[in-house]
């Protein structure tokens, strides 16, 4: 990413950065498995979307129950697969991230940014896969923080973002990276028809 793709993602990240400050306030405040207000905020913020009411209830359980740890990823992703039977890493990351902020978010151009790509739905090692892909994330995040283009996210972000010092380095790059998506190829309209 060059110096502008930088500062332009950071700049984009700017409504998020705010929403997701208040949502961790909330997190350390309130019991999130019976809060309707943080599971209102943080369901608007990862687009947390058309799940059975069990599921959330699950979720926000196993978030609140596992408050103050440091979940595995692995752990996490079988956890939500044992109650509801769903393949969710995305979801499961997410939550994770949420306890421990020095985790990676699993986001479909967070993905794509880092050079992974996630396990199909229909491929029956998927849970396997999907924790060897996320722990080779964890690798590239180590090894991109300490890359000079990392530091120069991570120094961007600093300049540009006043708390900053309340994101962890990798969160920083997360809100970066999130932003930084591959322009999508317009479409070729239809040749018009010449009157005839």
């Amino acid at each position: 990413m060059t110096l502008t793709e930088i500062q332009s993602a950071i700049a984009k990240a700017q409504r998020g950065i705010g929403q997701y400050t208040e949502l961790m306030d909330l997190f350390g405040q309130v019991d999130v498995s019976v809060d309707a207000s943080f599971q209102r905020q943080y369901n608007a913020f990862y687009r947390v979307q058309r799940r059975q009411d069990a599921w959330y209830r699950d979720y926000y359980a196993l978030m609140q129950k596992l408050k103050g740890t440091k979940p595995a990823f692995s752990d996490v992703l079988d956890a939500i697969h044992g109650t509801s039977g769903r393949y969710e890493p995305s979801f499961s990351s997410k939550l994770v991230a949420t306890i421990d902020p020095t985790k990676p978010v699993w986001d479909v151009h967070v993905l794509g940014n880092t050079n992974h790509t996630a396990p199909s739905y229909a491929n029956k090692a998927k849970l396997s896969l999907a924790k060897a892909a996320y722990a080779s994330m964890e690798s590239w995040y180590a090894t991109f923080l300490e890359s000079p283009e990392g530091k120069l996210c991570v120094s961007e972000f600093d300049r540009l973002v006043p708390s900053h010092q309340r994101f962890a380095a990798l969160k920083k790059v997360d809100f970066i990276l999130w932003q930084n998506r591959p322009s999508r190829p317009k479409k070729a309209r239809a040749p018009k028809k010449s009157a005839a």
